[in-house]
């Protein structure tokens, strides 16, 4: 738990990221205007991508966040 306006560095980093990675999906499509609908999938993608392979500091060190979620 943290207080009102206190940072938290690790979920901070997190946002970033799938911020950063959507926005590269954004560059390589050749729309000037996008649906709210495919920026959802878009994100979606994102976060499917980065549960599929295992996070070097995550919880297992050989199954993927995407293996050990039912």
């Amino acid at each position: 738990m943290t207080g009102q306006n206190e940072h938290v560095p690790a979920i901070e980093r997190a946002i970033r990221t799938i911020k950063e990675r959507v926005r590269a999906i954004v560059n390589q499509l050749p729309f000037k205007a996008y649906p709210h609908r495919l920026i959802v999938e878009m994100v979606y993608n994102v976060i499917f991508w980065l549960n599929v392979f295992p996070h070097k500091d995550g919880v297992h060190k050989i199954m993927s966040p995407r293996t050990i979620a039912p």
